[in-house]
C-alpha cells in the first residue's frame, strides 16, 4: 500500500515538471499601439505595448494585408518595466513589394498563442494618398414626437489618413434607403414623419478620399398623434405638443358663456314683446271700387271685387288683425250708403291740408287705433289718395 502511494505521488510531481519545462505558463500581451494612423511608402511603423508582470518577454508581431495576406512576422523583447517596441521599415529593399497595396492592414502582437494576442489596425499608402474613412459607429435612433426622430452616432476609429468633412444620412421608410441629408456633426434631428411609422438608418462617413461603407442600421417608430379630448364635467383638459408648449382649453367656461349668452337673448325678447309698441303688420289689401257716375240713375257706389288679405309676421297679434279687418269692412259699408258725401265736406285743398296735418301728428293718436295705422301704410304705398285717406279717417272719427 505504501509503495503505491510513493509511485502516484512520483509520478504526479514528474509529470508537474515536465509540464513546466515544456509548457511555462504565459498571459499575452495585455496592449498594442502604433505611433501613428496612416503610413505611407517609405515610413518606418512602430509597435509598442506591456506584458502581464513575470511572463515571458519575447513578443512577436504579424502583419496581414488589406485582403487579410500575411506579409511579415517580426519580434522583440519587453525589458524590466514589461515594455515593448518593434519597429517595421518599409524602406528596405525587402519590405518595400511587401506593402504594395492601399488600405488597411492588420498587426497582432502575442507571446505564445496569436489566438489570445492583441490586433491593431493602420492605414498604408504608397503613394502617400488618403483612403476612404472606417464605417460611424454606435448609431442610435430615438423617437422624440409622432413626427421627429433624433439621431447620433461616433466617428469611426480610423479616417483613412485624411479629416472627415461629413456624414451622409440615409433613410429607409419602406422603398429603400435614400440619403437625406449631409450633417457635418455626429447628431441629426429628421422631422416631418408620418406618425405611427417604422424607419430605418444607416449614416456613412466622408472624406476627402470619398465615403465610408455605411454603419450598422437601426430602427425606430413615431410616436401616436395624441389624441384630445374633453371629458363631461371636466373644468381643464390639456395636451402637449412637438415643441413642449402646453395648451389649455377651459371647457367648463365656454359652456357658462353660452348658457349666459342664450338667458341674455330670452330675456331681450320678452322685454320687446311686453314693451314694443309697434306692430309690424304686412298687410295686402286689394279694393277694387266701381263707383258709378253721378250723372247715370244709378248715382250709387257699386262694389265689383273686393279683397282682404292680411299676413302677419308676429301670431301673438290675431286680435289685432281681427279689428282691423272689421274697421275696413265698416268703411265699405259707410262708402257704400254714401255716408260721406254730405255738405259738411271740406274743399278739396283744404281736405289735403288737413290731411297733410294729421299725417305729420300722427303720433298724437293713441297707440292702440291700428285701422288708422293700416290707413296710413296704404297711403304711404300709394294704394288710395289723399281723398280716400281723409274720407275713411273722418269716418273713423264717427261714433
Amino acid at each position: 500500500m505504501k509503495i503505491s502511494l510513493i509511485k502516484i505521488f512520483s509520478i504526479l510531481f514528474v509529470s508537474s515538471l515536465i509540464s513546466s519545462v515544456i509548457l511555462p505558463a504565459y498571459a499575452e500581451v495585455t496592449s498594442i499601439q502604433t505611433n501613428a494612423a496612416f503610413y505611407k511608402g517609405g515610413n518606418q511603423i512602430h509597435f509598442s505595448g506591456t506584458t502581464a508582470p513575470g511572463d515571458s518577454p519575447y513578443v512577436t508581431v504579424v502583419i496581414y494585408d488589406p485582403n487579410n495576406k500575411f506579409v511579415l512576422l517580426s519580434s522583440g523583447i519587453a525589458d524590466s518595466n514589461n515594455a515593448y517596441q518593434i519597429i517595421v521599415d518599409t524602406s528596405t529593399q525587402s519590405n518595400q513589394p511587401k506593402f504594395s497595396l492601399k488600405g488597411i492592414y492588420n498587426a497582432t502582437a502575442f507571446i505564445m498563442n496569436q489566438a489570445a494576442g492583441k490586433t491593431i489596425s493602420f492605414v498604408f499608402s504608397p503613394d502617400g494618398s488618403p483612403i476612404i474613412p472606417l464605417s460611424p459607429t454606435n448609431l442610435k435612433a430615438i423617437p422624440y414626437s409622432s413626427t421627429e426622430i433624433d439621431l447620433s452616432w461616433s466617428a469611426p476609429t480610423m479616417n483613412g489618413g485624411s479629416s472627415i468633412t461629413g456624414y451622409q444620412i440615409e433613410r429607409d421608410g419602406g422603398n429603400g434607403f435614400n440619403v437625406i441629408k449631409n450633417s457635418a456633426t455626429i447628431t441629426y434631428s429628421d422631422t416631418g414623419l408620418i406618425p405611427s411609422k417604422q424607419y430605418s438608418y444607416r449614416v456613412s462617413a466622408i472624406n476627402s478620399a470619398g465615403t465610408s461603407n455605411p454603419s450598422n442600421v437601426v430602427y425606430a417608430t413615431t410616436t401616436s398623434v395624441p389624441v384630445q379630448t374633453i371629458p363631461q364635467n371636466s373644468s381643464v383638459t390639456s395636451t402637449q405638443n412637438n415643441t413642449g408648449t402646453t395648451q389649455t382649453t377651459n371647457a367648463q367656461a365656454i359652456y357658462e358663456e353660452i348658457q349666459k349668452r342664450i338667458e341674455n337673448a330670452k330675456r331681450l325678447q320678452q322685454l320687446m314683446q311686453a314693451k314694443s309698441k309697434a306692430i309690424s303688420l304686412n298687410e295686402n289689401m286689394n279694393l277694387v271700387v266701381s263707383i258709378g257716375n253721378p250723372s247715370t240713375s244709378n248715382m250709387g257706389t257699386i262694389f265689383e271685387n273686393k279683397s282682404l288679405s292680411v299676413d302677419f309676421n308676429n301670431i301673438l297679434y290675431p286680435l289685432i288683425a281681427l279689428a282691423g279687418a272689421g274697421v275696413i269692412v265698416a268703411v265699405l259699408y259707410t262708402k257704400k250708403n254714401k255716408l260721406w258725401f254730405n255738405s259738411d265736406f271740406k274743399p278739396i285743398n283744404e281736405q289735403i291740408d288737413d290731411s297733410m296735418k294729421y299725417v305729420e301728428k300722427a303720433d298724437d293718436f293713441v297707440e292702440e287705433d291700428y285701422s288708422l295705422m293700416i290707413l296710413k301704410n296704404r297711403l304711404a304705398k300709394g294704394e288710395i289718395t289723399i281723398e280716400e285717406f281723409n274720407r275713411l279717417k273722418d269716418a273713423l272719427k264717427e261714433p
